[in-house]
């Protein structure tokens, strides 16, 4: 979900005929979950450094009291809702013809014309300077405020007869639980048209856990998305825009499963820096195979990111949230998947390997074509007499694109040492093959409470049919032994 941000119209005109000649608590405006862009400017005077208008401040950027000068102050107030741990960042650019090195700070205490309780605040020399406040309290009034640093003796430019405190309010987002995506490897968002594929390091952002080290990077505010590879190569477009801090951000891939993650060679870019556009190239896939993209706010920079493959990453409109795979008892594989959304979705398409490598197809199922809603699917196949078989599912689409799931590996129920079929028996006769090169040279016949009925002394190490047509119907336990080994498996007579 997308954080709400409102736009205050009204805000342009209240800021064109304030003068801030002396800050109060009373002139800071409101600005409830919202945002502006408007531009205003203020006389500007030299006070000296005493002349602050806050009590204290918090250690960021070597922000001080003083640095908040009196005159050339404006200030902002916010209320919470009724639920702790909102979050929001506040942004300025300032105007450089007029203007230069802000002060910006976060405090809940306000008495006449001094801020107390600093939450936290920044000092910046950049034309874009932004605050982070974090796991707010509810029901509780926050002032905003934003100063320019030493006045008295910044450089005034050509032409201009004292510098100005001019900016605009670029972003103002507040974050709560319900609009705040999760950050964690493993719930990264499926790169496909039902899912945007831009976002930002946002402001309640922390380092993911177990985000794995890599490129010398230094993770505060990471997230991450996600992507099937449809060649071995992938060339995407990338922008990164509105830095708080103007770093930018530090961007890398990874693949494996989430926990054990494995840089993708060649794959950093520390940093991407604010107000950039690049391609980005990386090599070293595995077609159908899913990939991690991670994107960390350089030095805990606060930046919105848009993402444009431009190839090697298939973009399917069907939203796979699952797929699994079990060995059933009869011999044959069970698969079963789970779509959250679909979009022109025409079929999927079973594949299926001995060796995980060369795979071939087993069967279609026709999807929904277009669905908002969970939907579930099961097939089954007969599993083959190897060891392990591998599984992936191909969706293909209308238009004929496609994508390949997450290969999935299932140990056959038909490569166990034993097999007895049919069970159960109509007639008394069952066979029994042996699916290894174990040889054994007794079988005994357990009833089901473990007395034993009968045993037979032999040699085989093939295929054999007993017949247990002069027993009762019922369970048995039928036994397989050699001089190192038991194999046991229960049978059923219905005769």
């Amino acid at each position: 979900m997308k954080s709400i941000k409102i736009t205050f119209s009204f805000l342009s005109i209240l800021l064109s005929t304030y003068t801030f000649s002396q800050f109060s608590c009373a002139t800071a405006i409101p600005i409830t979950n919202g945002y502006t862009s408007s531009i205003f400017s203020t006389p500007g005077t030299s006070p000296s450094s005493s002349e602050s208008w806050v009590a204290s401040t918090t250690t960021d950027g070597n922000t001080s009291a003083n640095g908040f000068t009196r005159p050339d102050v404006y200030a902002f107030q916010y209320t919470t809702g009724a639920s702790a741990g909102e979050s929001f960042y506040f942004t300025i650019e300032c105007d450089y013809a007029v203007d230069g090195e802000h002060s910006v700070g976060v405090w809940t205490g306000c008495v006449g014309t001094t801020l107390s309780s600093c939450v936290t605040s920044i000092y910046k020399f950049n034309n874009v300077v932004g605050v982070c406040a974090k796991n707010l309290a509810a029901n509780t009034t926050y002032y905003i405020g934003v100063g320019k640093e030493w006045a008295s003796t910044a450089a005034t430019p050509a032409g201009i007869a004292s510098r100005q405190l001019k900016f605009k309010v670029l972003d103002f987002t507040v974050e709560t639980t319900l609009t705040i995506p999760s950050d964690e490897c493993a719930t990264a968002a499926l790169i496909n048209v039902a899912n945007p594929y831009d976002g930002s390091t946002r402001c309640s952002y922390t380092a993911s856990a177990g985000s794995p080290s890599a490129c010398g990077m230094a993770i505060e505010n990471d997230s991450w998305m996600r992507f099937t590879a449809g060649s071995t190569t992938v060339v995407m477009d990338y922008e990164i825009y509105n830095c708080t801090k103007g770093s930018g951000v530090q961007l890398s891939v990874f693949r494996g499963a989430c926990g054990s993650l494995t840089l993708l060679a060649g794959s950093c870019v520390n940093p991407a820096v604010n107000n950039s556009t690049a391609t980005w190239t990386f090599t070293g896939l595995t077609i159908g195979n899913t990939y991690f993209i991670r994107i960390d706010g350089y030095a805990g920079d606060l930046c919105s990111y848009a993402f444009s493959p431009v190839s090697g990453i298939v973009i399917l409109p069907i939203e796979l949230t699952t797929f699994e795979v079990e060995a059933l008892e009869n011999s044959y594989n069970k698969l079963t998947w789970i779509t959250e959304s679909e979009r022109n979705s025409s079929h999927f398409e079973l594949e299926k390997s001995d060796d995980g490598k060369e795979f071939y197809s087993v069967g279609k199922v026709t999807a929904a074509g277009n669905s908002t809603q969970k939907l579930s699917y099961l097939e089954l196949d007969k599993s083959e007499n190897s060891l392990i078989t591998y599984y992936r599912l191909k969706l293909v689409d209308f238009d004929g694109k496609f994508t390949y799931s997450p290969i999935k590996a299932v140990k056959n129920s038909s490569s166990e040492a034993v097999s007895i079929y049919p069970n159960p028996s109509e007639d008394g006769k069952i066979n029994i093959e042996l699916n290894s090169i174990n040889k054994y040279n007794k079988i005994s016949i357990y009833s089901n409470n473990g007395k034993l009925i009968e045993e037979i002394v032999l040699n085989f190490d093939a295929k054999m049919q007993l017949d247990l047509g002069h027993l009762n119907n019922g369970i048995y336990q039928v036994v397989l032994s050699n001089d190192s080994e038991i194999v046991t498996k229960k049978i059923v007579l219905n005769m």
